[in-house]
């Protein structure tokens, strides 16, 4: 029903189609890795710690049917596990998020506290999905019962009903236009990164490994870095300072005028013009021009890879001259695993909504896979 639904309403034109036999867009090949990661013993011991107390409060949660209801602690857990995965830094005041329902007070206070633990979870720039359009949050807003929808949408399932209330998709509470709480700017957690305090992590000397390969090969290669988390991208810049990389940044709080100073500085072609772009995930994803690289590096998975592909296309489009390779770091027997999981299942539904009525051959070659699948062959 989705698939004829979509024929209908929705024309879709992809790089990969071909009129004739040729492609609509002529690009270079764009290649994609998995970088396994392995942490250290200290890192491991950290993470694990994390997980354990997670799923604990969760399963908590889960048997007491209050999961909804205690939903902030839910994205800080997942949030600190991703974090931990990245840099242990990150994750300094993780215990400040987590069970913060459980305090007493009264219930307004109660809920006010759910919020804040909330804006603080979204501040960071974790790319969290709304429950009504299933998409990356636009202008998240969080509301009375504390629970988070884009703004456009919450807003317009208030219009649907009288005196602007509506009720919220997720616990059916009460819901009102005044009362939605708009999630501050992205902010970085740690402080500053230089001094001697700072020190690296796994995923953090994987990267530095390959940018020092990359440089050694070729030093004209330009590289994107990105990351959901700007306070991530700040304790990579002492190392690239270390190593005597030139770099630029750009994150959801620069000016228009300085995002325009920085692409053009990066995009140039003379030898002393960077060579590393640090890229938040989310201030890239859209209306930049970046063909000037060639190597990708992601440094945490997203839960909607459409954010992903966005980001990646700033460099595979039209203007690329050179194959783009593209590594994404992921850290073994952890969160970001079970997350490529999630990403794989999401593709596969996209591609079911939009691929042409399979024929009757197709389909038993689909079954002949699946029975293969089931009994190991």
């Amino acid at each position: 029903r989705i698939r004829s639904m979509m024929h209908i309403v929705a024309m879709r034109r992809t790089k990969s189609q071909k009129v004739n036999g040729k492609p609509l867009v002529e690009l270079p090949d764009r290649q994609l890795f998995i970088q396994p990661v392995e942490l250290s013993l200290e890192e491991r011991k950290l993470y694990d710690s994390m997980a354990n107390e997670g799923k604990l409060l969760i399963g908590n949660y889960v048997r007491s049917e209050a999961l909804f209801q205690n939903y902030a602690d839910v994205l800080a857990i997942l949030m600190r596990l991703r974090q931990l995965c990245c840099h242990p830094r990150l994750c300094a005041s993780a215990l400040a998020l987590l069970s913060e329902s459980s305090k007493s007070g009264t219930p307004e206070e109660l809920r006010q506290r759910l919020i804040a633990s909330l804006m603080a979870v979204l501040a960071t720039g974790v790319d969290e999905e709304c429950p009504v359009c299933l998409d990356s949050l636009v202008n998240p807003v969080i509301t009375h019962c504390a629970h988070v929808f884009c703004r456009p949408c919450i807003e317009n399932v208030i219009k649907t009903t009288d005196h602007h209330q509506g009720r919220c998709p997720l616990c059916r509470g009460d819901i009102k236009t005044n009362q939605l709480v708009e999630v501050p700017n992205e902010v970085e957690e740690c402080g500053s990164a230089d001094g001697e305090k700072w020190q690296s992590s796994s995923k953090v000397d994987c990267l530095m490994a390959k940018l020092v390969e990359l440089r050694n090969k070729d030093p004209t290669i330009k590289s994107l870095v990105i990351s959901q988390f700007t306070s991530l991208l700040s304790l990579i810049e002492v190392p690239l300072n270390a190593q005597k990389f030139s770099y630029v940044r750009l994150d959801g709080s620069m000016s228009q005028a300085r995002r325009a100073e920085v692409i053009d500085a990066f995009n140039k072609s003379n030898p002393d013009s960077p060579t590393v772009f640090l890229l938040s995930l989310k201030a890239g994803g859209v209306g930049l021009n970046l063909t000037a690289a060639c190597r990708v590096f992601l440094l945490d998975p997203a839960w909607n890879p459409a954010a992903e592909e966005q980001c990646f296309d700033r460099c595979h489009r039209l203007g690329q001259t050179r194959d783009v390779i593209i590594t994404k770091f992921v850290v073994k027997d952890s969160v970001e695993e079970r997350m490529l999981d999630l990403q794989k299942k999401k593709r596969e539904l996209m591609v079911e909504a939009f691929k042409k009525k399979t024929s009757v051959e197709d389909r038993r070659k689909q079954r002949i896979n699946e029975i293969k699948a089931l009994i190991d062959l």
